[in-house]
Formats: C-alpha cells, sequence, structure tokens
C-alpha cells in the first residue's frame, strides 16, 4: 500500500470537521476542593473556557490533534500538559499547586533603555508584514525586557498574560510569553508562549476585511503546507517543494579563526590619524564577506508522499529530508524583503524548511510538534505573531457563518 494512499485514509477518518470534546475538573492539589474560575484552554487555539462552582469545565468544538492544554488563576501555579484529541476526552481531576509567597521586597529600577528596547522587541515579535502596525500590546508594563550589549542579543519574557489586539485579521490574543530570544550577531530568533485567540466582533464590513486577511496570512504558511501534504493536495494548494543542497562553503574558514584573525591584525594605534591597513586585515575581512555556504537548487519538484510517514499515534505525521526542503507557493510571488541570491530560483513566495532531527513531527492541524527540530527561512522565517492565526483556524470559516 503506497504512503500517499495511507495518509488520504488516515486524513479522511479524523477530519471532515470532526469536533471534540474535552471535560474534567479542576481542584487543589492538597485540600482536593474544587478550584472556581479557573481559565482553562488550549493554547494556540480560539478554544477556552472556565470552571464552575463545582470546579467542571468543558471545552467544546475540538478538532483532532494534538494541544498543550493551559490551566490558570490567580494564587496558583499555572498549569500545562500535553493531550491528544481523537474523540470526546475526559481528564477525571487536574491539581493546582498554590504559589508560594515571597515576603522579600522586590526593588524595581527605572530602565533607561526601556523604551528601546521595547521598541526592538515589537519589531521582531509582530515582525514587519504589513500587519504588524495594527498589532499593540495594551499591558507592555507585564513584560520583562533585557538588552546584552556585549552579546548584541535581546531576550524578553512576561510575567503575565500579554493583552494584545491584532486589528489587521481580527483577534485579541492573551499571551504568556515563556522565552524570547533575538541574537542580533548570528541573526537566530526564538520564542514560545501560551496563548488564547478570541475573535473580535465587528460590523459586517469590518469582518469581511478580517476573513480576507486571515486567508490571506493561511495561505502559503507552513500550516497550510502540511494540511496540504496530508490531504495528498500540495500541489493544487499551489505548494511546489523542491531540493536545496548547502555545504560549507571551502573557501570560508570557519567564523572562530576569522575573528581572531581580524582582531589579531586590526590596528591598535592611530598616529597622525592615519590608519595603515595591513595586508593581512584586508584578506582576512575578504573571507568574512565570502557566503558561509554554497548553495544548488535541484529544479525538478519532490514527491511529498514519499517524505512523509505516519506514526503509531493517530493524527501524528512525520517528515524527514537529509537536505533542505525549498518551499514555492506558486499563488503568490516572492516577498520583496526575502533575498533571493539562487539564480535559478522561481519568483515565487519561498519558505526554506531545514529538519535538523530524525524527524519532524506534526499533526492534522499543520503544527510542528517538535519546534526544536525545525529551522526556517524566507516567508515562514519572517513570519511572526502579526501573521499569526490559530491552530484551529478554518480557511472556510465565512462560508459557515
Amino acid at each position: 500500500m503506497r504512503l500517499s494512499f495511507i495518509i488520504c485514509l488516515l486524513l479522511y477518518a479524523v477530519s471532515g470537521f470532526a469536533q471534540h470534546v474535552i471535560t474534567g475538573k479542576v481542584i487543589d492539589i492538597y485540600n482536593k476542593k474544587p478550584v472556581v474560575k479557573a481559565s482553562v484552554f488550549l493554547s494556540n487555539t480560539t478554544v477556552g473556557g472556565s470552571t464552575g462552582e463545582d470546579g467542571s469545565y468543558t471545552l467544546n468544538n475540538v478538532k483532532p490533534g494534538q494541544y498543550d492544554m493551559i490551566v490558570s488563576v490567580v494564587g496558583y501555579e499555572t498549569y500545562q500538559r500535553t493531550v491528544l484529541v481523537n474523540g470526546l476526552l475526559n481528564i477525571p481531576y487536574i491539581e493546582l499547586t498554590p504559589k508560594t509567597i515571597s515576603l522579600n521586597a522586590v526593588v524595581v529600577k527605572p530602565d533607561p533603555e526601556r523604551e528601546r528596547n521595547y521598541n526592538m522587541f515589537k519589531r521582531e515579535f509582530f515582525g514587519l508584514t504589513e500587519f504588524a502596525d495594527q498589532c499593540k500590546i495594551l499591558n507592555p508594563e507585564v513584560l520583562d525586557l533585557d538588552y546584552d550589549k556585549a552579546n548584541q542579543t535581546l531576550t524578553a519574557s512576561s510575567s503575565d498574560y500579554l493583552d494584545i489586539e491584532n486589528r489587521a485579521l481580527g483577534y485579541t490574543l492573551k499571551y504568556k510569553l515563556l522565552d524570547f530570544t533575538r541574537d542580533y550577531n548570528t541573526g537566530k530568533f526564538f520564542y514560545m508562549g501560551n496563548v488564547l485567540f478570541q475573535p473580535m466582533k465587528g460590523k459586517p464590513s469590518q469582518m469581511k476585511r478580517w476573513y480576507k486577511n486571515r486567508l490571506n496570512a493561511y495561505r502559503g504558511s507552513m500550516e497550510h503546507y502540511l494540511r496540504s501534504i496530508i490531504s495528498n493536495l500540495n500541489t493544487q494548494e499551489g505548494f511546489k517543494t523542491l531540493q536545496l543542497i548547502r555545504k560549507p562553503n571551502p573557501e570560508r574558514p570557519p567564523d572562530s579563526i576569522i575573528q581572531a584573525k581580524i582582531r589579531k591584525f586590526r590596528p591598535v594605534s592611530n598616529k597622525g590619524n592615519i590608519i595603515i591597513i595591513s595586508d593581512s586585515l584586508t584578506y582576512w575581512n575578504a573571507k568574512n564577506r565570502l557566503h558561509k555556504f554554497t548553495e544548488y537548487l535541484v529544479t525538478k519538484p519532490l514527491r511529498m508522499d514519499s517524505l512523509v510517514k505516519r506514526t503509531n499515534m493517530k493524527g501524528v505525521f512525520a517528515l524527514a529530508y537529509q537536505d533542505i526542503l525549498y518551499v514555492l507557493y506558486t499563488k503568490k510571488k516572492s516577498d520583496p524583503g526575502y533575498n533571493n541570491t539562487l539564480m535559478n530560483a522561481p519568483d515565487n513566495l519561498t519558505s526554506l524548511m531545514d529538519i535538523t532531527e530524525q524527524y519532524a513531527f506534526f499533526d492534522n492541524n499543520g503544527v510542528i510538534l517538535n519546534p526544536t527540530a525545525v529551522i526556517v527561512e524566507g516567508n515562514w522565517g519572517t513570519s511572526r505573531v502579526a501573521n499569526l492565526l490559530p491552530v484551529d483556524y478554518d480557511p472556510a470559516e465565512k462560508d459557515r457563518k
């Protein structure tokens, strides 16, 4: 049996707008009493609720997939667990641990660099797309920021949920930022957190604009790409996947050697305001300007059914490839902000996926379950919170309103 046929079988068995329910009860870990008005939600979705007087909760309209389930309430530590939903799911008891109250006073010192750091954070967090200017953080005071000048690294987290308005996509977000790192030296960027999406209400004209913008954000996204693979509609949906062979440039020594040589030959004195640059410094500066990699693009499209495998977990798939996946979305032109140096590359919206572990696992929603196993560049690499959609987003949503 061919893998593509197996994938189609699994898809029609678990999709087709199937909706499931999660139920359970939240109690105190010590006295076993119900915890009332605790917020219970599935991170990165629109699915959420709160506990009643008896501590019980019900989450409706849950699509099949793997989720991070979050429970939070004042006075208790935030609870998190991974749940795999393929039918009715009952979690008898979730036990919350009371927070330990510290009696030591916390002294908050004014930060003269905060405004600068905050503007840097917003630029990285929301991204540089057309939707970024329509996003606003309503409570920036809960954001902890730090910029390490020596290492040129911006880090951030939030002490409470960030209240965010995205008036481009029509969502409010409750976002608990757990980790954020932007290394300006290496160009690396990473962020993670728990977020609940809440659709905004608006006039018919606003709703129409939001539906259009959501669909535009979805088309060509990683979620769209992965969903199209498991539905066996990758080509029909407008995707083309090529092989990018990337190898270290043999003409360029390692960074550690280059930087050490530049420091060694850099002039330390300036007599008479005239600096003499040695031939050695010129040589190593030239080496520093060389591309770190040589790249070759194989223009024959890959067969995705040969790269995707099913797993022993229903609704979870594995993607593996030894080179870099060069993903084209043929229904959009390339992003002007992405500098594609490959001369034989088509002029389409381009994203690169480098799988750094044996497999990248993903679910029916198109969500990577081990995100540290994937490095993305291009369009997917520059798409940030301003373009972020809930994982339960349905591109046909307006057709059922």
